[in-house]
């Protein structure tokens, strides 16, 4: 399914999962996303590594800057961990290290679920850095690798969205029937965003649109694990305008990643 949206896919994965049956476990190549772009029409997708999620973030990290050297359709996004155990260095050496790679926005896995990362969300455990990312004004996508109907913590959520007022965060997996928790979270913390695929509620695109401005949502697909294809779908056939249609696609994510700021100072640079 071919759209005429600009879209930026803010949640794809590179690699092949080790237990999971997406794509009959196929190993996903940068040259496969690619592929997938052409296909719907997207112009941009910020991608991780499945090795960073599954075996080891540092690892998978590596791998995703070098797979996506010479893909410029392809921005690096790092799957981070609190630095108190020696696995990542401390916040500010951290941020030092994706800016010289080109990493444009951070992902967390800190649910207690066997394939997450095991850590919490409390501010003596990653505070410092939130912190870190507020300043220098990326964008970090949460996942809690939520299944159907099971419920991220939201009390720990808010918390954390109150200690970080100034943090963009996106939730990446919402699942269904969360909007009864979801809409007064997002009503409480105006950076908060929710990915579009995996919000499982009928008409859930419009009714974010309709309660909260389309600033609130940003294109996702999820691939591999999801299809490119049907999230594409879902925004190009949802009941909004075209304006906001546009914010979804592409707009809030441009604004997140500063994207024009950067392309003028690649342009200076050269």
């Amino acid at each position: 399914m071919e759209s005429d949206i600009d879209t930026i896919d803010c949640a794809v994965a590179l690699g092949c999962s080790a237990g999971g049956q997406w794509r009959s476990n196929k190993d996903i190549t940068a040259a496969d996303v690619v592929g997938q772009l052409d296909r719907v029409g997207s112009r941009l997708a910020v991608v991780h590594h499945l090795l960073a999620q599954e075996y080891a973030p540092a690892i998978g990290n590596a791998r995703v800057v070098e797979e996506v050297t010479n893909e410029p359709r392809l921005l690096p996004c790092w799957l981070v961990l609190p630095h108190h155990t020696g696995e990542f260095p401390a916040p500010e050496v951290l941020i030092e290290r994706m800016r010289a790679q080109s990493v444009v926005m951070a992902r967390l896995h800190p649910s207690a679920d066997a394939s997450a990362h095991r850590f919490s969300l409390a501010d003596w455990v990653i505070g410092d850095l939130l912190d870190a990312m507020t300043v220098e004004r990326i964008p970090v996508a949460v996942d809690f690798s939520l299944f159907r109907r099971a419920d991220p913590p939201w009390e720990s959520l808010h918390r954390t969205l109150l200690r970080h007022p100034d943090l963009d965060v996106i939730l990446i997996e919402i699942q269904g029937r969360n909007n009864r928790t979801l809409y007064p979270l997002l009503d409480a913390h105006p950076r908060l965003r929710v990915q579009t695929a995996g919000l499982n509620v009928h008409l859930g695109i419009e009714d974010v649109v309709q309660r909260f401005g389309a600033e609130r949502l940003v294109f996702g697909s999820g691939y591999p694990r999801r299809s490119m294809g049907a999230a594409a779908f879902h925004l190009a056939t949802a009941n909004i305008s075209d304006a906001d249609r546009a914010l979804i696609a592409s707009g809030n994510m441009s604004r997140m990643l500063r994207l024009t700021e950067r392309s003028v100072a690649r342009s200076e640079a050269g």
